[in-house]
């Protein structure tokens, strides 16, 4: 033991556990002239080090497995954005991916719902208008509005010029001359005079969204007596019917809508 034969028998009778116990204990088995209180402000800055220490560790171990939920999170986002736009006529896929994110990456929709609509509006008018059918999404791009002797007016109160903006481009996509072209036989199509009577176009069981159709012309969800929309409740409103029934007196006048 090097001569300290004593003071080893007296270490490995030890039985505190306390941090300034010990020292304290050490201290008087070897005889250091010190000051009591320099011994326990020590002891505490050292304690409050090596808590620091390990705070400090277990933090950078959180903050690790933070930052890889968050790149995670975006690269499961891109994905299915990804998956839109290189699939722009899948529209099973389109319905899938935009149901994904609403469920599962809604808040980086919430951030993104312009700069991905300004990206579908020029890979893909089918993807746009899937959107328009998601209950969840179509809030982000269509104001309440109503109609007075002034015009539209936005009643929306979180509807501000830059949402006004994509409302209007949406608005003039429906107008485009390519439109039709794009959509393919996504979009459905019924032209005739029905001679003031309704006709059955698609029953109840189905979801559709009214595109467009003329002045003079009416639908309603299959069956539902009551509930006729005319030209006004139908423009740029993308309204969601339960099966169709259409009403017209001009066979020129066409009908436009797709299922949702």
């Amino acid at each position: 033991m090097r001569g300290y034969k004593k003071e080893y028998d007296q270490i490995s009778r030890f039985t505190c556990t306390e941090p300034i116990e010990i020292v304290k204990s050490l201290i008087k088995i070897f005889e250091v002239e010190t000051d009591d209180e320099k011994i326990t402000q020590g002891i505490y800055m050292l304690q409050y080090l090596n808590e620091k220490r390990e705070l400090l560790q277990i933090y950078e171990e959180q903050s690790t497995q933070v930052n890889a939920m968050i790149d995670d999170y975006v690269t499961g986002y891109r994905q299915m954005i990804d998956g839109i736009v290189q699939n722009p006529d899948d529209i099973a896929l389109i319905k899938a991916n935009i149901a994904e994110i609403v469920d599962q990456y809604l808040y980086l929709f919430q951030l993104d719902y312009r700069n991905l609509f300004r990206l579908l509006s020029v890979k893909s008018y089918l993807a746009i208008m899937c959107l328009l059918m998601q209950e969840q999404a179509r809030n982000y791009y269509l104001p309440s509005i109503q109609a007075d002797a002034k015009g539209t007016e936005y009643a929306q109160e979180d509807f501000d010029e830059d949402k006004k903006e994509l409302y209007r481009d949406l608005c003039g996509i429906i107008k485009s001359s390519t439109f039709k072209e794009k959509l393919g036989a996504h979009l459905q199509r019924f032209s005739g005079n029905t001679e003031a009577y309704w006709k059955d176009i698609k029953p109840s069981e189905g979801k559709y969204m009214i595109i467009s159709m003329q002045t003079g012309d009416y639908v309603r969800s299959a069956g539902k007596s009551g509930g006729d929309l005319g030209y006004e409740d139908i423009l740029n409103h993308f309204v969601i019917l339960d099966g169709i029934d259409y009403k017209s007196n001009n066979a020129s006048h066409e009908l436009l809508y797709m299922e949702v």
